[in-house]
């Protein structure tokens, strides 16, 4: 049996700015957290997860 696991946690920056993290749920998926530790919503693979991580973050840089 070929072991496919996911690390449970993974951080994502962009450079050396910190945008969010990814956190594996098990089968419910993975969610994602923007800097602040708001939950972004559960996804089902954890590259989904971290484009919401990225799209929050230029987002926030939009409205600013």
């Amino acid at each position: 049996m070929k072991n496919t696991s996911t690390a449970p946690m993974s951080y994502i920056y962009d450079g050396r700015a910190y945008l969010g993290f990814v956190f594996s749920r098990g089968r419910a998926g993975f969610e994602a957290f923007d800097r602040e530790e708001r939950s972004l919503g559960l996804y089902p693979t954890a590259p989904a997860a971290a484009n919401a991580v990225c799209a929050a973050a230029e987002n926030e840089r939009a409205a600013s």
